[in-house]
């Protein structure tokens, strides 16, 4: 009867230590993924400020000599944000720190060689244009590969800690029924040799774990429809403004060199096209996606016509009737058209970052204080078993 007493006890202490685990995991697991989704949207603000600062490099070029000192300034912010982004990454991340060296390589090596088109392009150099054409390349295969390998392990990162905070659970419920069998085991086995119908305490021990098992389970799962409800909705919303901005931008730029190349730019046309259609995807994307609050349709369709029109006076001959309207802010000009999506798109993609952050951060709100009352059940249950056991052995004395 000791052994059982002490079988009991054991079990039920087991089962607070597991309790108090469950919560904790979950709340550890939505505190990484929260932090993880901060890290993942900051690498993609990166990989936006840097085709950002190509697509007004690409574009200013267009104009000859001294470019407009608006774009200029853009440039230079968007290339000192992503700097900035990319040492505070590299904090916040260490497993990112090496890729992040050489990214932040990369982006010094792409302003070196803009530098050196500027010059030249002050000076009505055609070598200018190699430059600016070299220096775009670089940047898409040196940078871009290293921001894309970082979104991908960024990714992976948010949904391993989605899962785990869906898996919680099974540390609760195997190890609650456990007990609950092992406490069950003994009432029978109390019964049968003491003549006594139930052993009230060790009934309260069950009772315990059973309210305690439910109770948490039911609080769980509730965690997990909410992560799984963040996942699909405004984290997913995110992650398509953020692909649909980059891939804008990335349109934006070979918009530009397209017309940098003076009817030889057919490749950059192609990748027009494919950003193009990136762009397109992640607004299906969406528009499909009706959970989170604040979500606009983009006006991309603006930027999309007021291109046609650029390659129509292009490929009629009219080179500088294109570059007016590529580089012109007037109503119905590619920079109006497209302002107007990447303050639209900017607007959103804060709004939607916020969202998944406090949706993420307030889901497990009560996860520490449920750990602890997790623990004091497991002690109660224990003192319950043994006072149980106890009384029948006071009987024998």
């Amino acid at each position: 009867m000791r052994a059982l007493g002490g079988l009991a006890v054991v079990v039920t202490l087991v089962f607070g230590l597991a309790a108090g685990q469950a919560f904790r995991a979950a709340d550890g697991a939505l505190a990484r993924a929260a932090a993880n989704t901060d890290q993942l949207v900051r690498i993609q603000a990166i990989q936006t400020h840097v085709v950002q600062a190509d697509a007004d490099a690409t574009n200013a070029f267009l104009v000859g000599g001294l470019e407009p000192a608006g774009q200029r300034a853009d440039y230079t912010a968007a290339v000192a944000a992503a700097s900035q982004l990319i040492a505070e990454a590299a904090q916040n991340q260490p497993a990112d720190g090496r890729a992040l060296g050489a990214l932040n390589q990369a982006l010094l090596d792409y302003a070196t060689e803009i530098e050196q088109a500027r010059a030249n392009n002050r000076q009505g150099l055609p070598i200018g244009a190699q430059y600016l054409k070299d220096a775009s390349a670089h940047l898409r295969s040196d940078a871009v590969p290293l921001l894309k390998n970082l979104v991908t392990a960024n990714t992976a990162r948010v949904g391993t800690e989605f899962d785990n905070a869906r898996r919680a659970s099974l540390w609760l419920v195997v190890f609650g029924l456990l007990t609950l069998l092992v406490l069950v085991l003994c009432l029978v086995w109390l019964a049968r040799r003491t003549r006594r119908l139930v052993n009230v305490p060790v009934a309260g021990a069950a009772l315990v774990v059973l309210v305690a098992l439910v109770l948490g389970t039911v609080g769980l799962a509730g965690i997990s429809r909410h992560v799984e409800a963040t996942r699909s909705g405004v984290y997913a919303a995110t992650l398509s403004t953020a692909k649909a901005r980059i891939a804008a931008f990335d349109a934006k730029s070979n918009e530009s060199l397209t017309l940098v190349a003076r009817g030889s730019g057919s490749a950059f046309e192609k990748a027009w096209t494919s950003s193009d259609a990136a762009v397109r995807a992640e607004l299906a994307r969406l528009n499909a996606n009706p959970s989170p609050s604040g979500q606009q349709t983009l006006p991309w369709a603006g930027y999309e016509a007021a291109h046609r029109k650029i390659r129509a006076l292009d490929n009629a001959g009219d080179w500088d009737a294109s570059v007016a309207l590529a580089t012109g802010t007037g109503s119905g000009s590619g920079n109006a058209s497209f302002a107007s999506f990447d303050t639209a798109s900017e607007r959103q993609l804060a709004t939607l970052s916020r969202q998944t952050a406090s949706g993420l951060h307030e889901a497990g709100g009560w996860l520490p204080f449920a750990g602890a009352l997790g623990v004091l059940a497991g002690l109660l249950a224990a003192v319950l078993s043994w006072w149980g056991v106890s009384l029948r052995l006071a009987e024998y004395r």
